[in-house]
C-alpha cells in the first residue's frame, strides 16, 4: 500500500493512487500540520495551537477523534500518536512539501542538466497555494510565508539557469512572477533587469532597477546595493559582461507563446511526438475542436533544445487560400512572400514550423509544406488540423479526448481551471468524484472543461451538473460547441457584447486595443472573460500579454453577432492608425525591440485596417499605417512589401495631414533605396523635405537635405553638397536626436566620400555617440560599419576590428542580421591589412551564404566598395585556396563568425 500527501493547491491524502474523503477544514488542517513536519513529532499543544483558534481543554479529545477517523478512512499507521504529540511517519517522497524540500537541499544532481531538469520539476511541483483549500488555522499565514520564501528561491535558481541557457524570455516570466510577490528582494529585481536587457528591452531593463530602488526607498529607508547600481551602468552602456552571448546559441523562438497555465497530462503523447521528430520531418496533431491541440503544439516545442529556429504562424485569421505563403513568409522573416523567399530564409539551421489551424486551408496549407520540404533539407513542419494533411511521409498523431486511462488528467485540469473560480482553494475530495462525472458528461475535452469550470463562481457542482444535461439548440451539437454556446448564453448583456465585439478582430489583441477600438471594453471586463475561458491569455517574446479567441469560441460568437460591424472597424482602422503614429518613433529608441514585437502581434488587424483605409478613401489613415511602419518593414527584412503598402497608400485619393505625408514619404525613401531604386529614393527626399517644411518640422527636412547631401557627393558634387549639409545643421539645431543621428551619420559618409577621412572618423563617432545614446539601434550599426570601413581606409585595420567585432554580436542581438552581416563584411575586409586573408575569406563565405537567408549582398549593397574589400582579401592568397576558405566560410553560422572575430589579431 502505498500513501501520498499533497499540500500544494490543497489538502489531499492518496491511497494507491485512489483520494481518500478527508471533509471539513479541521481534519485537513491537522493533516497538513502533521505534513509541514514530515517525520517529525508535533508537540499536541503545538498542533493544537496550530489548528483550533481558541483551543480549550477539551479540544484535546476533538484531536483524538479527528486522528481516529483519519487513520481508520486509510492512513492507518502512517498517523501515529502519544499524549505527548503526533507524527505523520511517511518517507519524504510521499508528501509533496517534503520531497520539494528534499530535494531543495540536495546535491541537484549530477550535472547542469540534472540540476536544470530538477529546478523545473521543483517549480511545477511548489505550483499551488500551499493547503489551499483551509482559511482559518493559526499555523497557515507564517508556514506559507515560509513555503513562499523557498519557492521564491527556487524561481531566482530556475532564472539564473534560463539566463546561462540564453532563454531570457523565460527567465524574465519567472522573475516577474517573484517580484510580484516579493517587491522589496533585490536578486528578483536583478534578475528580470538582466533578463530584459538581454532580450533587448534596456528601457524596461532601467525600468525596473529605478522601480525597485523607489519601493525600497519609500518603503524602507534603504538605498541598493551597490551591484544592482552597476548592472544599471552596465544596461546603459550595453556592456557585453551584462548582455551575455549565450543568446547566439538558444533557439530562436517567434511567435511560440508562453502559456501562463499549468499544462496537465498528455505526457505519453509528448514523448511518442519527441520520438516520431527524430526521423519524421512532418507532423500533423488531429482532433475535434477544443481538444488541444494547439496548446500540446507549443508544448512540443518549447520542450524541444535541437531546434536553431521555431517558427509558430497561426493560420486561423486567414480567409483566403492565397494568402498562406505569404504569411508564412512574413512570420519567418523572408524578404519576399514567395516560396522562394522562406526557402532562402530557412536554408541555414534546422528549423521548426508550426502550422496552426490549418483545417479550413488544408490544400494551400498541403501544397507550401510539400515545397518547402523538397527544397528545406533541415526544415521539419508540425501541422495542427481537424483533418491530415494526406501527404506522402506524414506522420498523423491523433489527440484524443481525455477520457478513459486520461480522465484522471481530465480531473486535474478541471481541479486546476476551478481554483480560480473557487478563490484558489483545490477541490474537496468529494467535489472530485463530482467533477470526474463532469469530465465524462463533456466528452473529456480541454476547452469544454475549462469552460464549465469557469462558471464554478456561478454554480455550485450539482447545479453545474444539472445545467450541462440540458441540450443547447436542437441537442446535436458537439460538446464543446454546446459548452461554448451554454457559456455565451451565461454572459450579462454587456459581457456578451464585449465578447461579440472582440470576435471581430482577425488575430490577438491586447487591453489597450480592446479599450480603445470596443464600445465599453477595460482590463477587468476582459480578464472576465479570460476567467469564464471565453478568452485566452499568453507571453509573447518580450513578456506582453496577448488575448485571442479560441476558434471555436470566435465561430460561435460570430454567428450570433447581428450587429453592424461599420462602426467598429472605422473605430478599429481609426486607433490602429494613431497606434502606429505614437509607436513610430520608439522604433528610434531602446524601446525598438518591445515596439517591433507589438507590431508582430498586432499584424492580422494591422493589415486589415490599412485594406479597409483604402476602400474608404481614408488617405490620412492609410499613410499613418503604412508610414508608420517603414522602419518595422525594413527591420523585419520585408521590404518590397513595405514599399508596396506605402505605394498603394498614397494612390488613395483625398488629403492628409502634411507631417502624415513627410514621414510616408521618408519611410517610402529609405525602403526603395535599399531595394535598389536609388532614383526613386531621392525623389522621395525631396517630397519629405518639401512636406515636411509645410508641416514646420524641422527633424525630416534636416534628415532630407543630409542625406541629399551625401548623395551629392558620390558624384564629385561637392559644392553643393557642402551648402545642402550646412542648411541641413542649422534646421537640426531643433531637431531631436534620432535626427541629430541622422545628420551626422549622413555628413560622415559625405566626408568619407570626399576622402576626408578624419573629419569623417569625427563625424561617425558622434552619429554613434548620439544614436548610442537614445537606443537607435540601427543608426548605431549604420555608424559601426562605415567608421570600421573608414578606419581601414585610414589603414588603421586592428582598430577596425574591435570596433566591428564589439558590434556584431550587439547587433545580432537587437534582431538585425543584415547589420551584422554587414559589420562582418566589413571586418573581412581588415583582414586584408593584418595579414589574415584566410579569416578574411572565410567571413566573405560565410556572409554571402548567410546572406542569401536575408537577401543581402555586400555586392548589391555596396558595389565598387564592396568588391575593393573583396579584391584587398584574394590578392593574398592563391586562387585556389581562396575559393577553398570562401567554401569552408559558407558553412559557417553565426555563432562561426562570432568565434572567428574574437580570434582576429586586437588593438595594441
Amino acid at each position: 500500500m502505498t500513501i501520498e500527501i499533497q499540500v500544494f493547491g490543497g489538502v489531499r491524502a492518496l491511497v494507491d493512487s485512489a483520494a481518500l474523503d478527508i471533509t471539513g477544514e479541521i481534519p485537513r488542517a491537522v493533516l497538513g500540520r502533521l505534513a509541514l513536519s514530515t517525520g517529525e513529532f508535533v508537540p499536541t499543544d503545538e498542533l493544537l495551537a496550530a489548528v483550533w483558534p481558541n483551543p480549550v481543554e477539551s479540544t484535546v479529545s476533538s484531536l483524538r477523534a479527528v486522528i481516529s477517523r483519519m487513520r481508520s478512512t486509510g492512513l492507518g499507521d502512517a498517523l501515529q500518536g502519544t499524549r505527548q504529540g503526533y507524527l505523520l511517519d511517511l518517507p519524504a517522497e510521499s508528501v509533496d512539501l517534503a520531497a520539494f524540500r528534499a530535494t531543495r537541499n540536495g546535491d541537484g544532481g549530477s550535472g547542469r542538466a540534472d540540476c536544470f531538469d530538477e529546478l523545473t520539476r521543483l517549480e511545477r511541483l511548489s505550483r499551488g497555494i500551499p493547503f489551499g483549500d483551509l482559511e482559518a488555522a493559526p499555523f497557515l499565514a507564517p508556514a506559507r510565508a515560509a513555503i513562499a520564501e523557498e519557492r521564491r528561491a527556487v524561481l531566482e535558481e530556475l532564472a539564473e539557469a534560463h539566463l546561462e541557457r540564453g532563454e531570457n524570455v523565460e527567465a524574465s516570466v519567472l522573475m516577474a512572477e517573484a517580484i510580484e510577490a516579493h517587491p522589496l528582494h533585490e536578486r528578483p529585481a536583478r534578475l528580470l533587469a538582466t533578463a530584459l536587457a538581454r532580450s533587448g528591452r534596456t528601457s524596461d531593463a532601467l525600468g525596473v532597477v529605478d522601480a525597485f530602488r523607489d519601493r525600497l526607498e519609500q518603503q524602507t529607508g534603504a538605498t541598493p546595493p551597490p551591484r544592482l547600481l552597476e548592472l544599471r551602468q552596465g544596461i546603459l552602456r550595453q556592456d557585453p559582461a551584462v548582455l551575455g552571448t549565450a543568446a547566439v546559441r538558444q533557439v530562436r523562438r517567434s511567435g511560440v507563446p508562453i502559456p501562463l497555465t499549468t499544462f496537465v497530462g498528455r505526457e505519453r503523447l509528448l514523448a511518442r511526438i519527441a520520438e516520431l521528430r527524430r526521423d519524421a520531418r512532418l507532423l500533423t496533431l488531429v482532433g475535434p475542436g477544443g481538444v488541444g491541440k494547439t496548446r500540446l503544439a507549443i508544448e512540443v516545442a518549447r520542450a524541444a533544445t535541437t531546434d536553431d529556429e521555431q517558427v509558430m504562424v497561426d493560420l486561423a485569421s486567414l480567409e483566403d487560400a492565397e494568402r498562406v505563403t505569404p504569411a508564412v513568409a512574413t512570420a519567418v522573416g523572408a524578404t519576399e512572400p514567395t516560396v522562394d523567399g522562406i526557402v532562402r530564409r530557412l536554408s541555414g539551421g534546422s528549423t521548426l514550423l508550426v502550422l496552426d489551424n490549418a483545417d479550413h486551408l488544408l490544400g494551400a496549407v498541403a501544397i507550401l509544406v510539400s515545397a518547402l520540404l523538397e527544397r528545406s533539407p533541415r526544415l521539419s513542419v508540425l501541422v495542427t488540423s481537424r483533418e491530415a494533411l494526406r501527404l506522402p511521409d506524414e506522420e498523423v498523431v491523433v489527440v484524443d479526448p481525455l477520457l478513459g486511462a486520461e480522465l484522471d488528467d481530465a480531473v486535474e485540469l478541471f481541479a486546476q481551471r476551478a481554483s480560480d473560480a473557487l478563490g484558489g482553494r483545490g477541490l474537496f475530495e468529494a467535489e472530485r468524484d463530482q467533477a470526474r462525472a463532469i469530465a465524462e458528461r463533456l466528452d473529456g475535452i480541454p476547452l469544454a472543461l475549462e469552460l464549465a469550470a469557469s462558471r464554478l463562481d456561478l454554480y455550485g457542482f450539482e447545479e453545474l451538473d444539472r445545467a450541462l444535461a440540458v441540450p443547447v439548440g436542437d441537442g446535436r451539437h458537439s460538446s464543446v460547441d454546446s459548452a461554448v454556446s451554454w457559456s455565451i448564453g451565461l454572459l450579462d448583456d454587456d459581457q456578451r457584447a464585449l465578447l461579440f465585439e472582440l470576435s471581430r478582430f482577425a488575430g490577438p489583441f491586447t487591453v489597450e486595443a480592446a479599450e480603445g477600438i470596443c464600445s465599453a471594453a477595460d482590463e477587468a471586463s476582459v480578464r472576465s472573460l479570460v476567467e469564464k475561458s471565453l478568452v485566452a491569455v499568453s507571453r509573447g517574446s518580450t513578456g506582453r500579454r496577448a488575448y485571442r479567441l479560441l476558434e471555436s469560441v470566435k465561430v460561435a460568437a460570430r454567428a450570433r453577432d447581428d450587429a453592424d460591424p461599420a462602426e467598429w472597424m472605422s473605430r478599429h482602422r481609426h486607433w490602429l492608425a494613431e497606434f502606429v503614429t505614437a509607436l513610430e518613433p520608439t522604433l528610434r529608441t531602446f524601446d525598438a525591440r518591445a515596439s517591433r514585437a507589438a507590431l508582430d502581434l498586432l499584424g492580422p488587424d494591422l493589415a486589415v485596417a490599412a485594406s479597409t483605409a483604402v476602400e474608404a478613401g481614408d488617405r490620412e489613415s492609410a499613410l499613418r499605417l503604412a508610414g508608420g511602419q517603414a522602419l518595422y518593414w525594413f527591420a523585419r527584412g520585408r521590404l518590397l512589401e513595405g514599399r508596396r503598402e506605402l505605394e498603394r497608400a498614397f494612390d488613395v485619393a483625398g488629403s492628409a495631414e502634411a507631417s502624415t505625408e513627410s514621414v510616408a514619404h521618408l519611410g517610402l525613401c529609405l525602403l526603395a533605396y535599399q531595394t535598389g531604386d536609388a532614383a526613386a529614393a531621392f525623389g522621395q527626399i525631396a517630397l519629405a523635405y518639401e512636406k515636411g517644411v509645410e508641416a514646420g518640422d524641422a527633424a525630416i527636412p534636416a534628415v532630407a537635405l543630409a542625406q541629399d547631401a551625401y548623395g551629392r557627393s558620390l558624384f564629385g558634387d561637392v559644392e553643393t553638397a557642402e551648402a545642402l549639409s550646412a542648411q541641413s545643421a542649422a534646421l537640426v539645431e531643433n531637431a531631436p536626436d534620432w535626427a541629430k543621428a541622422e545628420y551626422w551619420m549622413s555628413r560622415g559618409q559625405m566626408l568619407r566620400a570626399l576622402g576626408r577621412v578624419d573629419e569623417s572618423l569625427e563625424a561617425l563617432t558622434e552619429a554613434h555617440r548620439i544614436s548610442s545614446s537614445i537606443g537607435y539601434a540601427w543608426m548605431t550599426a549604420s555608424a559601426l560599419y562605415v567608421t570600421g570601413k573608414t578606419l581601414v581606409d585610414a589603414r588603421r585595420p586592428r582598430d577596425a576590428i574591435a570596433l566591428l567585432r564589439s558590434g556584431f554580436s550587439r547587433v545580432l542581438a537587437d534582431e538585425d542580421p543584415t547589420s551584422a552581416l554587414a559589420l562582418a563584411h566589413a571586418a573581412a575586409g581588415a583582414c586584408a591589412f593584418v595579414e589574415r586573408h584566410e579569416e578574411g575569406a572565410q567571413l566573405i563565405g560565410a556572409v554571402d551564404a548567410i546572406g542569401e537567408r536575408y537577401n543581402y549582398s555586400p555586392l548589391v549593397a555596396e558595389g565598387e566598395d564592396a568588391q575593393r574589400l573583396r579584391d584587398a582579401v584574394a590578392i593574398g592568397l592563391l586562387p585556389a585556396d581562396f575559393e577553398r576558405a570562401v567554401a569552408t566560410g559558407r558553412r559557417f553560422d553565426m555563432a562561426d563568425i562570432a568565434a572567428l572575430l574574437d580570434r582576429l589579431p586586437r588593438s595594441s
